[in-house]
């Protein structure tokens, strides 16, 4: 191989790490954007009367419900959301070492223009 596509094939590599890491951190970042959203939610609903209605998005369709009902769905949601996010940064974290032993087995270096 020569030295232009070692270059070429190095250079696509770096590429797709540095997307996966990017990609990883938007999902994150848009995850932990709708726990919060659920946290308040629940905040405003635990204060509000018990058989008062209430809707919620299933599915891109409207349903209504009641408060009552509403929560318990609510805070295994956000729960959910939690373990997704966990699970996410973990493996932001391993791909993150990952990409460094890659660029130090490859030597990489950045320079910076």
């Amino acid at each position: 191989m020569s030295v232009e596509q070692r270059s070429n094939v190095l250079q696509i590599k770096y590429n797709e790490y540095k997307q996966t890491l990017e990609e990883l951190q938007t999902k994150i970042i848009e995850l932990g954007n709708d726990k919060e959203e659920h946290e308040i939610v629940l905040s405003t609903l635990k204060t509000t009367e018990d058989t008062r209605k209430c809707y919620r998005m299933v599915g891109g369709a409207l349903v209504e419900t009641d408060v009552v009902s509403t929560i318990p769905i609510l805070e295994t949601k956000k729960e959910k959301i939690s373990t997704t996010i966990s699970t996410m940064k973990a493996e932001l974290i391993k791909i993150a070492n990952e990409f460094e032993k890659w660029k130090k087995d490859n030597k990489i270096q950045i320079l910076r223009q």
